[in-house]
């Protein structure tokens, strides 16, 4: 399935990255019928917040879901 809105996929996935300074590891952002999953790993809690604030600082929370792991 196509994203809905690419460039907000790419916003958000941007955004992400920038403020994580590229430390999540498999990154993927999609939107799936006007909903954004954010799905990734990263080494600590601090960096998981760091991209969920990345992410809703686009997205409002009834819009996002996070399934980034820490380990």
């Amino acid at each position: 399935m196509s994203p809905l809105n690419p460039t907000l996929v790419e916003q958000v996935e941007t955004r992400v990255r920038e403020l994580t300074h590229g430390r999540i590891r498999n990154l993927s952002v999609e939107e799936i019928q006007g909903h954004v999953v954010v799905k990734g790993e990263v080494s600590s809690h601090h960096t998981r917040q760091l991209a969920l604030h990345g992410a809703l600082e686009l997205l409002s929370g009834d819009r996002f879901s996070a399934m980034i792991t820490v380990g």
